[in-house]
């Protein structure tokens, strides 16, 4: 598990972030079968919905009460601007159903609900407790809520993603991916029979979501598949370690890259794919993160 000292906080975490997925997947299966109405527009033009506040409301919460003799400092991307205008009050209802929903099942992860359902001002105040500036001393918190909105929204592949890092350097990352398959054959379709087979009722066969975590120092990641309805978190007794693949034949590998053609120039890309023997490509948003929170950590 690497260092001791920081077993609390890795339990916590990843914890906290399974309960993330599981709201996440809610929200999802609503916006998918409802329309976007949810789906709201920042100063940025960038998209944000209720999971993005929800979520980010959850997060701190279970922070603020499982660490209460720290002054927790978390840094996260949603702010409560957009949320706070009078004529959004039936989207703060929205975020507030969804925070206590989820808090009100905290005990099936192992964390502690609130002894009572919180209100509109406190869900704001959860949400605006993360505006820390960070910095290159102190222990920070940083959460990006729902990593790839629009893979979200479209009822494709997104991220939670919480890290800790202290006097500058990374102590831990936490990746919750609801919807990425379990499966290994699952990875070998092209984004778009993937898309296709999500939408199907076939989904139900097919176990997918997992918390992905590693800790500075332990040398190993391990992957834990999201609590299933109706079951308790085995923690840590359900999670396996995962390495880095094997595979040295192009030919057996799956090359990845970011859906969005905004984010990436898929011509270019197929054609060094093609020129190294790729022949399996997986169009998905959450592997630069991976890169860059949890390679760090192995050092």
């Amino acid at each position: 598990m690497g260092d001791a000292n920081y077993e609390r906080e890795l339990d916590v975490a990843v914890r906290a972030v399974h309960m993330a997925c599981a709201l996440c997947q809610r929200v999802q299966a609503g916006l998918v079968s409802h329309g976007t109405g949810q789906v709201k527009s920042k100063d940025d033009d960038s998209p944000v919905t209720v999971a993005d506040w929800s979520v980010q409301a959850i997060v701190s919460w279970i922070l603020a009460e499982s660490f209460q003799d720290q002054n927790v400092s978390i840094v996260a991307e949603e702010d409560v601007q957009t949320l706070s205008k009078a004529e959004l009050a039936d989207l703060l209802a929205s975020v507030t159903k969804t925070v206590n929903e989820s808090l009100a099942e905290a005990p099936k992860y192992g964390l502690q609900s609130p002894k009572k359902a919180l209100g509109a001002t406190q869900v704001l105040e959860a949400i605006s407790r993360c505006n820390s500036t960070g910095g290159p001393t102190g222990r920070h918190w940083v959460l990006d809520p729902v990593d790839g909105t629009l893979g979200f929204v479209r009822g494709d592949q997104y991220a939670i993603a919480l890290a800790l890092i202290e006097d500058g350097k990374v102590i831990m990352g936490v990746l919750g991916c609801p919807n990425y398959p379990m499966k290994n054959g699952w990875l070998n379709h092209h984004h778009h029979q993937y898309d296709e087979s999500m939408s199907s009722s076939a989904t139900d066969t097919w176990e997918k979501g997992c918390v992905i975590y590693a800790q500075k120092g332990s040398g190993k990641a391990w992957m834990q598949p999201l609590v299933q309805q109706n079951k308790m978190l085995e923690w840590p007794n359900s999670a396996r370690q995962i390495k880095v693949s094997s595979i040295d034949d192009p030919g057996l590998a799956t090359f990845c890259e970011p859906v969005e053609k905004a984010n990436s120039n898929h011509s270019f890309t197929a054609g060094v794919a093609h020129s190294m023997g790729f022949k399996y490509v997986m169009f998905i948003l959450i592997f630069i993160f991976y890169a860059i929170l949890f390679f760090p950590l192995y050092k």
